[in-house]
């Protein structure tokens, strides 16, 4: 007979399960922009990110676009790496002060990556399509919004939703990655049925908004299935989530054999 925590074990299980993938596939991530990005600066060769394709990349006589747009991959890097930091609870309960300042680090960088990706979607021109445009945009405009949450519940010493705000707006603030994973992912299912993704098309303006809706829809499940009473909840909600953490690692996976590690 199993033991009345049994389901908040299999929750607790799945959480970790998943976050342990997302910790691979976003370090992954990390390096690469670090060695693409970093190594193109290091070097004086601004144009050789270029080799990786991008809307409006390194252009010659844009000193102040080309800033935007080096500064906006690089702290996206870093700020990726903050909030991995923030999630783990050892590094947390060992350094609690530079939990805090990490996490105004993360709040702060997440901020400034928002404004400038609205600038170089709607000011600079790095654009794909309007549908996609605007999910960008929402994405944007929903970190700006859990950010603030999340450092007004923290000034306001209400922790419970602290944790809530600081989840979505990590979840938001990763929404490039999780873009690049589930790009994979729908690569890998249509590929051998002939189908290519259109940058314009349905397919790619569908997982672009999943990239940022889908996160928070199961992160919201999450939430009802810790303060749930019902036990099959809690082991339904850890069986959804030990799905998601295959699925991330495939997804991180194909992404840095075909994606990543290609231009570098």
């Amino acid at each position: 007979m199993q033991s009345p925590r049994a389901p908040d074990r299999l929750l607790s299980r799945g959480a970790t399960a998943w976050f342990a993938t997302a910790l691979l596939g976003q370090a992954a991530f990390i390096a690469f922009i670090a060695v693409f990005f970093g190594g193109a600066i290091a070097s004086g060769n601004l144009a050789a990110v270029n080799a990786k394709p991008h809307i409006t990349g390194y252009a010659p006589g844009d000193p102040l676009g080309n800033l935007q747009f080096l500064g906006h991959a690089l702290l996206g890097g870093l700020v990726t790496l903050a909030g991995l930091w923030q999630l783990v609870p050892a590094l947390r309960r060992r350094w609690p002060a530079v939990h805090r300042w990490n996490g105004r680090l993360f709040l702060t960088i997440a901020l400034v990556v928002t404004l400038t990706g609205f600038s170089l979607v709607w000011l600079r021109g790095s654009r794909l399509g309007l549908g996609s445009d605007v999910s960008i945009s929402l994405n944007g405009l929903l970190i700006v919004a859990f950010a603030l949450l999340a450092w007004r519940s923290a000034r306001r010493r209400d922790f419970a939703s602290h944790r809530r705000h600081a989840l979505r707006a990590w979840l938001l603030v990763n929404g490039v990655w999780f873009l690049r994973i589930g790009i994979m992912l729908a690569g890998l299912v249509l590929a051998p049925m002939g189908i290519a993704i259109d940058y314009q098309g349905a397919i790619f303006i569908g997982v672009s908004v999943a990239s940022w809706l889908l996160p928070l829809l199961v992160l919201e499940l999450y939430f009802r299935a810790e303060r749930s009473r019902r036990a099959w909840r809690q082991v339904a909600m850890g069986g959804v989530l030990g799905v998601f953490a295959l699925l991330t690692l495939a997804g991180s996976a194909a992404a840095a054999a075909f994606m990543w590690w290609p231009v570098l």
